[in-house]
């Protein structure tokens, strides 16, 4: 099983960032905009399935945000969200789902400010 994170230690991970980017200021600032403004919704969309239940529509929501959380240097929560989808592919329990979602939505809250202090930093 993937190593969970406490809270407080989920950081942008600027030597991943820096890497997946080639350090382009540019593109850094245009996937931090296109994670902001496009793919942080999809996390409401991601919420709602875990509050009905739908597991197979949360791995498949949850497949589909991974790599933007890993392009915007969020390494720890990418991990985390990974370990989420392949949890929702294997008949879980409600209380092990929500446990998952709570650590992991915890992390993007508090990460979410520190995206935004960074683009606009860059800006």
């Amino acid at each position: 099983m993937a190593l969970l994170h406490p809270v407080g230690e989920h950081t942008i991970d600027h030597e991943r960032l820096n890497k997946l980017h080639s350090g382009d200021r540019r593109q850094i600032i245009s996937v931090f905009q296109l994670f902001l403004d496009e793919v942080l919704p999809d996390f409401l969309e991601l919420e709602q399935g875990m509050q009905q239940q739908q597991w197979p529509e949360v791995a498949d929501m949850a497949h589909k945000i991974v790599p933007w959380v890993g392009m915007v240097g969020l390494t720890s929560l990418e991990t985390e969200l990974r370990s989420l989808e392949k949890q929702a592919k294997h008949n879980p329990t409600t209380q092990s789902m929500t446990a998952s979602w709570d650590r992991f939505k915890a992390g993007l809250d508090r990460t979410v400010p520190l995206l935004r202090q960074e683009l606009a930093r860059m800006e």
